[in-house]
C-alpha cells in the first residue's frame, strides 16, 4: 500500500473516531481489565447520568425526534443500549422501546423519558447548565458523557472526544466548576469538527468515572472490533502509533 493510500485510510479512521470514543493501546487495556462485575463506589443520579450519554451531533434534535425519542445508537453500541435499557428500568421504572434496524443501528423511544431529558434544553435547543446544579448531578452527567465518549489516559488523566457537538463547552464549564484545575482543550478543524478535552480528574470525580469504567471498556472493545473489520492491519498499526504519540504528549503536558 502506498504512503498516500495509508494517509487516506488514516483520515477515514480519524473521521470515524470522531463519532466514537477514541482509543489508545486498546488491546492491552482490555486484556488487563477484569470485565466481570463492577464495584460501584458512588451512586449516579439516573436522569443526569442518562443525559450525559446522549448523542448531540449537530445538536440534540438534529437527528432525534424531540416528541418521543430518547436517542439513537451505532451498531457497535449495543452493549450501551442494553446497559441503559436495564438501568432506566431499574432506576426510573421506565420501560423503553428500542427499534433495531437491518443495519444494526438502533433508536430508543419513551414519551416520558424523552420529555424529562428535553426539559434540560433551552429555546435554541442548547443544553442549559443551570439545570444541572449540584455536584452529584454534575458528576453523574460527566460520567455519562465519559461512558460513551471518553478514554482513560492513565490513573488520573482522562479524555472526552466529541464531533460537531456543542456539549464540549458544557463539559469544560462543569469540569472547572467542580475544581479540575488542569484541563487541555484541543480543536480539530476537520470534517466533522472535533473537540477534545484532556483533564486531570479530582479525587471525587475519579470515583464516578471509574465506576463506569468496565462498561466503557466493553463498549470500547466492540468499537475496536468494528474498526478492525474496516481497515487493514497495517493501517491499524499506523493509527496506533499516532495515538501512542498523542498519549505520551498529553502525559508529559500534565507533568509540567
Amino acid at each position: 500500500m502506498t504512503s498516500i493510500a495509508i494517509k487516506l485510510n488514516l483520515l477515514i479512521i480519524t473521521s470515524i473516531l470522531a463519532f466514537q470514543p477514541a482509543y489508545s493501546q486498546i488491546n492491552e487495556e482490555v486484556r488487563n481489565t477484569n470485565l466481570t462485575g463492577t464495584s460501584k463506589t458512588v451512586s449516579f443520579e439516573p436522569v443526569y447520568f442518562i443525559l450525559g450519554t446522549l448523542s448531540d451531533y449537530m445538536g440534540r434534535f438534529r437527528y432525534v425526534d424531540r416528541n418521543k425519542q430518547v436517542d439513537q445508537y451505532y451498531p457497535f453500541e449495543k452493549s450501551l443500549v442494553d446497559y441503559l435499557t436495564k438501568y432506566i428500568k431499574n432506576e426510573l421504572n421506565i420501560v423503553v422501546d428500542t427499534i433495531f434496524e437491518k443495519s444494526h443501528h438502533s433508536k430508543m423511544f419513551s414519551n416520558e423519558l424523552s420529555k424529562t431529558l428535553n426539559s434540560f434544553y433551552g429555546e435554541k435547543d442548547e443544553l442549559l447548565n443551570n439545570k444541572i446544579k449540584t455536584k452529584n448531578q454534575i458528576y453523574s452527567f460527566l460520567a455519562g458523557v465519559y461512558y460513551r465518549y471518553g478514554e482513560k489516559i492513565d490513573s488520573s488523566i482522562y479524555k472526552i472526544h466529541f464531533a460537531n457537538s456543542p456539549k464540549h463547552q458544557n463539559c469544560y464549564e462543569f469540569l472547572k466548576q467542580i475544581g479540575c484545575e488542569s484541563i487541555f482543550y484541543k480543536y480539530l478543524r476537520n470534517i466533522p469538527a472535533q473537540f477534545i478535552l484532556y483533564f486531570e480528574a479530582t479525587s471525587e470525580l475519579k470515583k464516578y468515572l471509574d465506576s463506569i469504567e468496565q462498561e466503557r471498556l466493553i463498549l470500547k472493545r466492540s468499537f475496536y472490533k468494528q474498526v478492525k473489520k474496516m481497515t487493514s492491519k497495517k493501517i491499524t498499526k499506523e493509527f496506533q502509533k499516532l495515538k501512542n504519540k498523542e498519549t505520551e504528549k498529553i502525559k508529559n503536558a500534565f507533568k509540567r
